[in-house]
């Protein structure tokens, strides 16, 4: 009794031989076996980015690190007999965080220097320019042109307004500036003006109970 009839493939149009079906068993095979290897593949890669997410979400993150707060106010205080003069610290508004408080010396001139960061993140310093000199007065102010007075604390203070520069302006988009005697006093930054103009208020008066005084200085309102 004969077997049965060989399977005739469809793409030969005849029963394939013995090698060419050797030949077929082994190319699905190779071909199991590769899609097999994908399939590991993708699944490895699956695994290493979960273990990287859970990572990444494990680590601990703290905020921004944010300069520790300077009380400028006993660093004055420490600061005074090197500067041979009563250095400022005015009392500001408790949201003002002082960020730098210290004894400069540039060109010649010693100064006494603090800045703030206030509310919207805007900066504000003022500087005190001990027998300062106008070459020091133009650096601290970064050159930037006198526009008008205007008075605060019983001062007179010259105006430097440079905000319609924008970025340009650097750090004194708005400036104050007035003389105690043989002192300059700097109000400067990028913070608004009725900011500046609150710093400069306060420096006036703590300038007024230190006795420093203009030359037309009159009794605050």
């Amino acid at each position: 009794m004969s077997g049965p009839a060989p399977r005739v493939v469809a793409e030969l149009g005849r029963p394939e031989t013995p090698e060419e079906a050797a030949a077929r068993t082994e190319l699905n095979r190779r071909l199991r076996r590769s899609r097999q290897t994908t399939r590991n593949l993708i699944a490895s890669l699956a695994v290493c980015l979960g273990i990287v997410a859970l990572i990444v979400a494990l680590v601990p993150r703290g905020g921004a690190v944010q300069q520790p707060q300077v009380d400028y106010r006993a660093a004055a205080a420490q600061a005074e007999d090197t500067a041979g003069l009563p250095l400022l610290a005015p009392a500001v508004p408790a949201s003002w965080r002082a960020n730098a408080a210290e004894l400069r010396r540039a060109g010649g001139v010693s100064s006494w220097y603090v800045g703030f960061v206030v509310p919207g993140n805007a900066f504000l310093a003022y500087t005190e320019g001990i027998k300062a000199n106008p070459t020091w007065l133009a650096n601290a102010l970064e050159s930037a042109p006198a526009a008008g007075t205007v008075r605060l604390g019983g001062l007179s203070w010259r105006v430097y307004d440079q905000r319609s520069r924008g970025a340009d302006a650097g750090n004194v988009a708005y400036g104050l500036a007035t003389t105690l005697g043989t002192t300059d006093l700097v109000v400067y930054g990028t913070a608004p003006v009725a900011e500046a103009q609150r710093l400069a208020t306060a420096l006036a008066k703590a300038a007024a109970a230190r006795g420093l005084h203009g030359p037309d200085t009159v009794p605050a309102p």
